[in-house]
């Protein structure tokens, strides 16, 4: 694994897609992402989500990479720059490994916006980090995460039963795993 310390968070682009660092123009588009009743619905972000907590997300996004290893990132629309989701990873600098997580607008699913994006940020952990696995972990019931999971070839490893508690209700989590050398779909 490369030494994190000296790594900037990238701009990558699969010339449809470009996912890179929050910037402070995005608070409006993640405010409005993060307040999305659909991914409230799995995820544990304060409801209602405001611009106020947007942009401490997008403020802290710097130094979560320096001091906690989380990178994270918005997914944009290369040719027009329109937010279209965001995801990001969590590094154990110690396992040498991370956690993918990974969102996307209401209007942009069944677009291959989250696939994609992922797709991005594996290479760049696998390449540029140097990382031996990658895991993401879903609520058992959001079958369309579990798909997007699938079709970038992450292999099921088994349930986390109870493992969350999103809004007061304990939740079963699915984990999967990709590895360097396993194969990807969509390559």
């Amino acid at each position: 694994m490369r030494d994190l310390s000296v790594i900037e968070l990238p701009r990558l682009s699969d010339g449809r897609l470009v996912v890179r660092p929050y910037a402070p123009h995005d608070v409006p588009a993640v405010a409005a992402l993060c307040d999305d009743p659909t991914i409230a619905r799995w995820e544990t972000l304060p409801s209602p989500y405001t611009e106020a907590d947007a942009a401490v997300w997008v403020g802290d996004a710097q130094r979560r990479w320096q001091e906690e290893t989380w990178a994270s990132f918005v997914v944009c629309d290369a040719f027009s720059g329109e937010l279209l989701g965001a995801n990001g990873v969590h590094v154990s600098v110690r396992r040498e490994s991370g956690e993918i997580g990974f969102m996307t607008r209401t209007e942009s699913r069944r677009r291959g916006v989250a696939s994609g994006g992922v797709r991005l940020l594996v290479d760049w952990c696998f390449v540029e980090l140097g990382l031996g696995r990658l895991q993401i972990r879903a609520d058992a019931r959001n079958e369309a995460s579990l798909r997007t999971i699938e079709a970038c070839g992450f292999q099921y490893e088994g349930l986390l039963r109870a493992y969350d508690v999103v809004r007061g209700e304990r939740t079963d989590d699915l984990i999967y795993s990709l590895l360097p050398g396993d194969p990807r779909p969509g390559r």
